[in-house]
């Protein structure tokens, strides 16, 4: 999927660490900044 800069970004629903689902419409009115880290904080 391709998104254009400056275009709203698609609505997807997550698993938060705490188990929990995390949409990114529940942030909708506030700044919010997206970033995707795999395994970011596993050992390697």
């Amino acid at each position: 999927m391709s998104v254009q800069v400056g275009a709203p970004a698609p609505d997807f629903t997550l698993d938060a660490h705490t188990g929990s689902k995390v949409s990114l419409s529940s942030f909708k009115g506030r700044k919010t900044v997206v970033a995707f880290m795999p395994f970011a904080f596993t050992g390697g």
